[in-house]
């Protein structure tokens, strides 16, 4: 009989569950569900040891925690592992509990960014969760699958079952996975497709993780000490192999390629455009972007090869700020990049972030008007959350701009942490008063529609969009 293992994200509220963002999805300004990738590739690799793995991302099919214990029950998993969050943590282990009482053998595991930092202190508080991952998950999983002891795998902070619950071990951290093209392609079957879609087009859209890692040190983000400051690269066959597996099996031609500098290497992108574009895939997709990473000969590619937008982190449109948070870009850049986008017919999306120590009522004017100078075609403002082990929470927290207890309770639209010189409260409203200020704009507005007028379909998706933003904001 094969092993089976339950890969789960809880049902504490939907959520971007990837190290780098986890963010509510209503945050964002464009709500846009993706499909957890991070366990369609775990899934991936359980298979690999012939275990029987059962996704369930009880967020994105409103599956209650009584539908969760009904799932456990009925599929009688030998491990479960939970996908968590910083906010969502209290609340997510809650898994581990109902799995446990029904099943006192089940082997329960976690991974997520803030159990990277705290995992012994949780293991000693929920004595229902055995194992908790550090790193890179997919060989740590493999290696548990196949028997090998625990105290022999790296990558892990677990409970000694053997010692009566009490001592926790922890090993040394795994080496990154240099090959990615030595991962296999993420379970998709397992997914149900047609939940995640476009926000534009109602279409299928999935995740495409053509690379990982950050060489950046922006204060505020973990990708860069996760990923040890080092990019690393799937080959542009590889990603060929697997957007056509996507296609013909699945029937999705929307992608968002998600990857922290998926511009960086210049030669790769064009490359990979290049390949995308002869084979004839037809697709429709997006991607991340630097702003020191993006030039006219990029931008062009990428139209060529079917993207249509492109989402920079531009973070502030103050210098003394990108200095301070360690972007190592600037406003000229920013401005560049856009240029460069707008030129090759591509849409823009600007992420900004607010609410860094140094942030004052004068440097968030700054922003503003640089968000209205740059007029992209969709923009965020992010409230900085102190990540733990991001070196925003090591300032944040030595300097008392925060207490633990507010990071359940705080968002990237709700301020967990005050500036110098700004409460939450006052980043919160100014937060909501600028997204009203920039998406309510009467040219902004018709410079939209005119976009998308003789397209019904997408037109309706707009308005709904826009009705659902200003609820929100309101």
């Amino acid at each position: 009989m094969k092993k089976k293992i339950l890969l789960l994200n809880p049902p504490s509220g939907l959520y971007r569950r990837d190290d780098r963002c986890q963010s509510r999805v209503e945050d964002q300004t464009v709500h846009i569900i993706f499909p957890p990738m991070d366990l369609a590739y775990l899934a991936a690799i359980a298979r690999q040891e012939q275990a029987e793995p059962l996704i369930e991302d009880c967020p994105a099919t409103r599956k209650s925690w009584n539908d969760l214990e009904t799932i456990l029950k009925s599929f009688n998993p030998a491990f479960l592992l939970i996908s968590a969050t910083t906010a969502t943590i209290k609340d997510d282990l809650r898994a581990s509990v109902i799995a446990k009482k029904l099943n006192p053998g089940i082997l329960t595991m976690a991974k997520g960014e803030y159990l990277s930092h705290f995992g012994s202190k949780i293991l000693q508080e929920h004595e229902e969760l055995d194992i908790i991952f550090t790193g890179e998950p997919e060989f740590t999983l493999k290696e548990i699958l196949s028997g090998i002891p625990l105290n022999d795998i790296k990558g892990l902070i677990f409970r000694e079952i053997s010692a009566g619950g009490g001592k926790i071990n922890q090993t040394d951290q795994r080496p990154l996975c240099e090959n990615l093209d030595s991962l296999p392609f993420p379970a998709r079957d397992l997914l149900d497709n047609a939940l995640y879609t476009s926000p534009e087009t109602g279409n299928p859209l999935t995740v495409i993780q053509a690379n990982r890692g950050c060489p950046s040190h922006c204060i505020f983000c973990p990708a860069g000490r996760l990923s040890g400051y080092k990019l690393r690269i799937r080959s542009p066959e590889n990603i060929i192999f697997e957007l056509k597996e996507c296609v013909e099996r699945f029937g999705i031609r929307e992608f968002l390629f998600n990857g922290d500098t998926f511009t960086m290497k210049k030669s790769w992108v064009l490359e990979l455009c290049e390949l995308i574009r002869k084979n004839n895939l037809k697709i429709r997709w997006g991607c991340n972007s630097r702003v020191d990473t993006f030039d006219l000969e990029r931008a062009k590619a990428l139209k060529a090869a079917g993207c249509w937008v492109v989402a920079f982190g531009v973070e502030s449109g103050s210098g003394d700020l990108l200095e301070k948070m360690k972007k190592n870009a600037t406003p000229e850049q920013a401005r560049q990049a856009i240029k460069a986008a707008k030129e090759a017919g591509l849409l823009t999306h600007a992420f900004y972030i607010i609410g860094l120590p140094w942030e004052t009522k004068e440097t968030l004017e700054i922003t503003l008007r640089f968000a209205r100078e740059l007029d992209t075609d969709f923009f965020d403002f992010n409230i900085a959350y102190p990540l733990p082990g991001t070196e925003f929470y090591e300032i944040a927290s030595r300097e008392g701009l925060f207490d633990e207890t507010t990071l359940s309770t705080g968002s990237y639209a709700r301020a967990a942490a005050r500036t110098f010189t700004l409460t939450p409260e006052q980043l919160t409203s100014w937060r909501k008063k600028a997204l009203l200020s920039l998406y309510f704009r009467p040219l902004y507005i018709c410079k939209t529609l005119s976009r998308v007028i003789g397209k019904p379909r997408i037109l309706k998706n707009y308005l709904r969009e826009a009705w659902r933003r200003l609820r929100h904001l309101l």
